[in-house]
């Protein structure tokens, strides 16, 4: 069971294509000039992809072959971002590397590794699913050898190189995976418990609403604090080198963050994991604001921190909150259709973070922005735990 964990862990490196994207926005705005908002289109369609096709991957994994399903996945995500090294204008850049991975998204993504981790634990869920989710962060942890690549070969050259992995990691997805999960066995067999709430049922419940809105407001503050840093660093005096490091720290904090997270809502609960990853998240942008007044390294690091390290916290911890309202037999569908709400949530994060800009010239705005959402998700988090408590 560890070594497909494992795998886990590398297959969600394709949504964290998303996280590395600041390292390559300075290039592509170099190269096909136009917005900031039409450059950071393409993370915007990757998300958008992951919305509509996150459930449907829930469904089909819960109910066909986990292996074929994700090996799919990782295919369409090598096939867009390898159109996306020729292309010859920014549109078609945003559609092969954005159609592609969004199809990637949808087949690997968090409803499909939420699904295969709640098949197989059911004690130190949290855990688990921090470790499988952990991946992702992964896109900010390669941003050193990725800005070195970028220097050395080109943008191109180093979205090649991200195509070969992802290549390397299809036979690996079909090694490790099973080819069918035991609750699916266990309603072909008639084993699913009577008692159980019906999909129906739960999708019309206000908690499920509230869900949605909660897991909705971190990848969309994250994305709207993050997406211009290697551009707002080097605007403060920082070297484009400087700004990858720096992004690479915060990714090897976030992987960290999401298992220190998940064991503490094992421990102590995911509500209070959650009020706790929410605070965080607060005064890593109190560090971001504060550095518009004076942009000092030791405001940097607080940043880096504080916003980081619960970055990718919220998913293991909705991903527990998911089991107050649905079943196993339901969880990677219900999980699905929750993250459709995460998904169009980065999806709106980075095209939002470049439009605001666009439209103000100012970090500032930005940053207030993301504050206002991250206080949308916390009053999100305590009426779901008010409505589900005992």
């Amino acid at each position: 069971m560890l070594g497909w964990a494992r795998g886990l862990t590398g297959l969600l490196l394709v949504s964290g294509l998303g996280n590395t994207f600041p390292i390559f926005f300075p290039a592509l705005l170099a190269e096909f000039g136009g917005s900031r908002a039409a450059t950071a289109s393409a993370v915007t369609l990757l998300w958008i992809g992951g919305a509509v096709l996150g459930p449907v991957g829930g469904w089909l994994v819960a109910r066909r072959s986990p292996r074929l399903v994700v090996s799919l996945g990782l295919a369409a995500v090598a096939a867009g971002l390898a159109l996306g090294t020729l292309a010859p204008s920014l549109r078609v850049f945003a559609l092969a590397v954005g159609l592609g991975s969004g199809v990637g998204v949808g087949l690997t993504g968090m409803a499909v590794q939420a699904a295969l981790v709640a098949d197989a634990y059911v004690r130190r869920r949290g855990v688990a699913m921090g470790i499988a989710f952990s991946g992702s962060m992964a896109g900010y942890v390669v941003a050193p050898p990725v800005q070195w690549a970028i220097s050395q070969v080109g943008w191109r050259g180093a979205l090649a190189g991200y195509v070969v992995a992802l290549l390397v990691l299809v036979p690996l997805a079909w090694r490790v995976l099973p080819p069918r999960l035991r609750s699916a066995a266990a309603r072909a067999s008639g084993g699913a418990a009577p008692e159980d709430p019906t999909l129906r049922g739960i999708v019309r419940s206000l908690p499920f609403w509230i869900l949605v809105v909660l897991f909705a407001t971190p990848p969309l503050l994250g994305y709207l604090a993050t997406t211009q840093h290697a551009l707002y660093l080097t605007a403060r005096g920082f070297s484009a080198g400087e700004a990858s490091w720096l992004l690479g720290l915060g990714g090897l904090l976030a992987a960290g963050g999401r298992v220190a997270f998940g064991l503490m809502a094992d421990r102590v609960g995911a509500p209070i994991a959650g009020f706790v990853s929410f605070g965080s998240t607060l005064a890593g942008l109190g560090f971001l604001l504060a550095m518009e007044a004076w942009p000092a390294r030791l405001l940097v690091w607080g940043y880096v921190l504080f916003l980081f390290l619960p970055m990718g916290s919220r998913a293991t911890i909705v991903s527990v909150l998911v089991s107050r309202i649905a079943s196993p037999a339901h969880y990677g569908v219900v999980f699905g259709l929750i993250g459709v709400g995460n998904s169009l949530g980065a999806a709106a994060g980075p095209l939002l973070s470049g439009a605001i800009y666009d439209w103000t010239g100012s970090y500032l705005v930005i940053y207030l922005c993301a504050t206002g959402v991250l206080l949308v998700g916390l009053a999100a988090l305590a009426v779901f735990c008010f409505l589900t408590r005992g």
